[in-house]
């Protein structure tokens, strides 16, 4: 919907820039000999053109809206700069050519006569005012919203909430990661536990179960007592060395 609004303010802008021009081409004409209507119409057609483009370039900065600057470092920024000078400029010469037209052109009305409003009111009406909405519609057109930055509690609630969520996946992805190292450690311990070679066997009781006397790991690897102190003997004179 903003979209089809925005190209409706548009069509309407460029109307009233289309109305503009032959009255902005006459001022041009009459700094030009007799006969020339070339050189007007393409001055004229270049000045309005130019307001278009610039208020296109001003509504597209106004819309951004850098971070730290609030008041009136903002409103700086959005309409201190080239574009609103190059704006200006054209503005300002569109709305003499105008206001020219329509003290030259323009005939008493009735209203005027009888409310006793001077003339150049109706000039200034319905000639010198009218591209002075370019900076109006720079501003609709540029759809900002300054509200933007005001805190939004339901907002800042759900982000507190997602981040408390983060967290405790996080808490649960390391917890699962320890549990799936712990039990791969003890998968293959009792892997070794009932391996066929009895040596491992007797090894892998001893790091299970350290406190086991000789006799009782003997019983759990079906090995004989002797074999197994061999076993044991041996593994602690390299530790030793």
């Amino acid at each position: 919907m903003k979209s089809k609004t925005t190209a409706i303010l548009w069509i309407v802008y460029l109307c009233l820039l289309a109305v503009l021009l032959p009255h902005t081409a006459w001022a041009f004409g009459r700094m030009e000999p007799s006969g020339v209507w070339f050189t007007p119409w393409v001055a004229a057609i270049a000045f309005e053109a130019a307001i278009a483009a610039l208020t296109y370039k001003l509504a597209e900065h106004i819309e951004t809206k850098p971070k730290g600057k609030h008041g009136f470092s903002l409103w700086l920024y959005r309409y201190v700069n080239a574009f609103s000078f190059g704006l200006a400029i054209a503005m300002v010469i569109s709305a003499l050519a105008n206001l020219a037209h329509a003290v030259e052109f323009g005939q008493a009305l009735k209203i005027f006569a009888e409310w006793k409003i001077p003339t150049a009111v109706y000039s200034l009406a319905f000639g010198g005012v009218l591209p002075l909405v370019s900076l109006t519609f720079a501003r609709v057109l540029s759809n900002v919203v300054d509200d933007e930055e005001v805190p939004n509690p339901e907002l800042e609630t759900a982000k507190g909430t997602i981040r408390e969520l983060n967290k405790h996946i996080r808490e649960l992805e390391q917890r699962a990661k320890l549990a799936e190292d712990r039990f791969g450690a003890a998968g293959d311990l009792f892997r070794r536990i009932f391996s066929d070679d009895k040596q491992e066997r007797i090894l892998a009781v001893r790091e299970w179960r350290p406190k086991l006397t000789g006799s009782a790991i003997a019983v759990i690897t079906e090995s004989s007592p002797a074999y197994v102190s061999e076993v044991l003997n041996t593994i602690d004179a390299e530790v030793k060395q």
